[in-house]
């Protein structure tokens, strides 16, 4: 499989065609008639600019490709900014309850991710409709370190992405904006990774799926 590829059919393009174009024409930019309907191209462009965010993220980029109101929600950043522990957990600082929005602007956005070492990151699929990306991405080294140290063999961590975006102009250079983000992925290898959580994986462990759902439980 490609690092990235753009599906162009199936239910999520089908949608964009058949409501807000009305049966318009592809212009090679946008569906004629509307102006404002993203093409292939300008999709990856988008998911290319999340990826930056992500593995080389400066202020610069960050101005460049989010609106000054961008929301951020992940319930997955949040039990990594939380430890693993319930929002409730005591502690010298108040721990973010899940659901909440992770960030919900750009300055909180770059006082946050600012602060956070790069990453690597691969982008796998990237979906889109008229203004809005998905996109399934992987990282094969979420711990980059030094500190906290890696394990010796990291976990991968696989998530999807979802970008609302705000169309910006087509003489822009960013005709797109990422304007909310909706992001989840696997936050138990990351904390893993981290070194927050330390799983029992002797012989004589118990599997704890009795809670589960019979097609997640392996007996």
């Amino acid at each position: 499989m490609r690092n990235s590829v753009i599906a162009s059919v199936g239910v999520l393009v089908l949608g964009a065609v058949a409501a807000p174009n009305g049966g318009h024409s592809w212009n090679g930019w946008g569906y004629s008639g509307n102006g404002a309907c993203m093409n292939d191209d300008q999709a990856n462009k988008v998911a290319h600019n999340f990826e930056s965010l992500i593995a080389a993220y400066t202020n610069d980029i960050a101005n460049a490709v989010l609106t000054p109101g961008v929301e951020d929600y992940s319930d997955s950043v949040i039990e990594l900014i939380d430890g693993g522990c319930p929002s409730s957990s005591p502690g010298p600082a108040a721990y973010i309850a899940l659901g909440s929005a992770t960030f919900d602007s750009r300055a909180d956005f770059e006082a946050g991710q600012g602060g956070q070492p790069n990453i690597t990151f691969e982008l796998l699929n990237v979906w889109h409709n008229c203004d809005t990306v998905t996109l399934r991405w992987r990282s094969p080294l979420p711990n980059p370190g030094p500190a906290p140290p890696p394990p010796a063999v990291q976990e991968q961590v696989t998530g999807i992405v979802v970008l609302e975006t705000t169309f910006n102009g087509w003489q822009a250079n960013q005709q797109f904006l990422i304007n909310t983000i909706y992001s989840e992925f696997n936050s138990g290898a990351w904390l893993y990774d981290l070194g927050v959580f330390t799983p029992d994986c002797t012989a004589t462990a118990t599997k704890r799926t009795r809670s589960l759902p019979n097609y997640f439980a392996r007996l």
